[in-house]
């Protein structure tokens, strides 16, 4: 009874912050990634995500103003233990909403002053692959997520959210 006992598995509870970057030009990403495994294998997962231009990448007389997004993905995941336990490989299928906005100014002598503003609010579905490894409480994460959407304007509309790529680490909480 007791070794039935041991070789279940509880369901466990992870947090998972990381720092990455995305697109071109390259934004740096904060994200949390919140993960509940539902048995050995299955798991549900909620990934959160901030991105923003740091460094202004515009010609002369384009001043960039502020320019990121936040995404909210919810989905479930498969995953894969190597040896002992301590390596974790998941894919997951996510699925949510992103918002984008930025803002732009050009202010030429010759020419009038002109602004330029968006905000946009899409889908955002698509598979991430995460690799964990660590045996007890925490855990190295690595992570990238390929955006299957926004699919319009192909292939230019999806060159700018190619892939994100994350490291952070796993905290289990019990």
């Amino acid at each position: 009874m007791q070794a039935q006992d041991s070789a279940k598995q509880k369901s466990t509870f992870e947090i998972k912050p990381a720092v990455g970057a995305t697109g071109t030009p390259i934004k740096p990403t904060l994200s949390v990634m919140v993960l509940h495994s539902l048995d050995h294998r299955f798991s549900i997962a909620s990934h959160s995500m901030l991105s923003f231009l740091l460094f202004e990448n515009t010609p002369d007389y384009i001043t960039t103003n502020y320019n990121y997004s936040l995404s909210q993905k919810f989905g479930v995941g498969y995953s894969l233990y190597g040896k002992r336990r301590k390596a974790r490989h998941s894919l997951f299928v996510l699925g949510g909403i992103r918002h984008i906005t930025f803002k732009e100014t050009m202010e030429n002598p010759d020419l009038d002053k002109i602004t330029v503003s968006t905000r946009s609010t899409v889908a955002d579905y698509g598979l991430m692959y995460e690799f964990s490894l660590g045996k007890k409480r925490y855990t190295f994460d690595t992570r990238i997520y390929c955006p299957l959407s926004p699919i319009q304007y192909y292939p230019q509309g999806t060159l700018t959210n190619l892939v994100y790529l994350e490291m952070g680490i796993g905290i289990k909480l019990y």
